[in-house]
């Protein structure tokens, strides 16, 4: 485990549309694919979004699986979509659990704050009143939902990779993750405020075209698809540029890369 200098934060993200650049109409391909099969799984009456929920840790380590075949090969192949599925799967799946229980848990410190509106909203996307909206309650529910979620988010952040790439169970790969985030925390923070810089100016451009344009909503939709797509690789590449920095080959927790 390395820290790494506060200003990498920015270059994760650039690494990661270098990554993009590779093929960017196999990105979003694969993206695309991904989103509609974690749509069509989401769909099943019940067991649905468990199952997503369950399968997105595996998910996330294919997406690694294509970063690293493009920085050693420079190659996308589209079965590395599902490449996350055929190493330690179980775990993958326990670690997925255990995100599921996480965010529920997070969800449900901030019901204190506005009787459940968020978690309502979350989990069964029930709109909230608008009193709940109009008295701040709701805004003070996303300030503690975004506190109590961050420990989860660090810990869960490299966990997936740790596992699938280092050998880990869940348990040591939410360890060696959170502290990992903890430790650089400062690159975190400079990669977090770059990112959410980008979202927004991101979105604001592409509603001020829409209203230039007078487009119809479905155009402002499209808009909005279009640029989550094209983003995502950045994303999932900025991801990867990540885990390279913080747990480089050869450190101390590298117990072999399959």
């Amino acid at each position: 485990m390395t820290v790494v200098p506060a200003l990498h934060g920015w270059q994760w993200l650039v690494r990661g549309f270098i990554l993009f650049r590779v093929n960017p109409a196999m990105w979003i391909l694969l993206v695309f694919t991904w989103w509609v099969l974690v749509g069509l799984i989401s769909h099943i009456p019940i067991a649905g979004p468990l199952a997503a929920g369950l399968l997105t840790p595996a998910f996330s380590v294919s997406f690694m699986e294509l970063c690293r075949e493009i920085e050693e090969r420079g190659r996308v192949r589209p079965p590395l979509l599902l490449a996350g599925f055929r190493n330690r799967l179980a775990t993958l799946i326990v670690l997925g659990g255990l995100y599921l229980v996480s965010i529920m848990l997070a969800l449900g410190i901030s019901a204190f704050a506005d009787g459940g509106a968020l978690a309502t909203w979350a989990v069964y996307g029930n709109a909230p009143d608008v009193a709940v909206i109009r008295d701040g309650s709701l805004s003070r529910a996303l300030i503690v939902a975004s506190l109590a979620g961050t420990p989860v988010i660090m810990a869960f952040w490299f966990a997936p990779v740790l596992i699938a790439w280092q050998g880990m169970g869940a348990a040591k790969a939410l360890f060696f993750s959170f502290f990992g985030c903890w430790r650089n925390w400062r690159a975190f923070l400079v990669y977090g405020g770059l990112l959410t810089a980008l979202v927004l100016a991101l979105s604001a451009t592409v509603l001020t075209a829409a209203i230039v344009l007078r487009g119809p909503p479905e155009a402002l939709r499209f808009g909005m698809v279009m640029l989550v797509l094209t983003a995502m690789p950045t994303l999932f590449g900025s991801f990867y540029a990540a885990y390279r920095d913080v747990f480089p080959p050869g450190s101390s927790i590298d117990e072999g890369k399959p």
